[in-house]
């Protein structure tokens, strides 16, 4: 399983990944990125599973990157978190408006990440 974690906070980054390896599922692959044209180039080459973007990153945008993976795997829709401390701003409902629907709150409550993450992640090892 392939997760991909687009944040230019390095802070952020280490800590979603921490609390990922921390779910202690078998065969996480977690993909971290800052820049959002690295990210999109990496989902386009290969197959993603679940996707964290923040709305602030490097290079392009957040709300650019979820419109344009969006587009191409509308099925990933159910399997996208935005990490962001912008609820309720211009950035925010843009976001939603490319269809973003799923909202994780920096700073990161670990207990509400793995309340909505683990299921998630149990979807897609069931899947297979």
């Amino acid at each position: 399983m392939t997760i991909l974690v687009l944040d230019a906070s390095l802070t952020v980054r280490s800590m979603i990944d921490e609390l990922l390896c921390e779910m202690q599922f078998d065969n996480l692959n977690i993909e971290l990125f800052e820049n959002g044209n690295e990210a999109l180039e990496f989902v386009q080459t290969n197959s993603v599973d679940l996707v964290f973007s923040a709305i602030e990153t490097e290079g392009m945008d957040g709300i650019t990157f979820v419109d344009l993976i969006l587009r191409d795997n509308p099925k990933l829709v159910s399997k996208l978190f935005i990490v962001t401390s912008q609820n309720n701003t211009e950035h925010f409902e843009d976001m939603k408006d490319v269809g973003a629907k799923r909202f994780i709150k920096k700073p990161i409550n670990s207990e509400y990440f793995r309340h909505f993450v683990i299921p998630e992640i149990n979807k897609v090892l069931n899947r297979n």
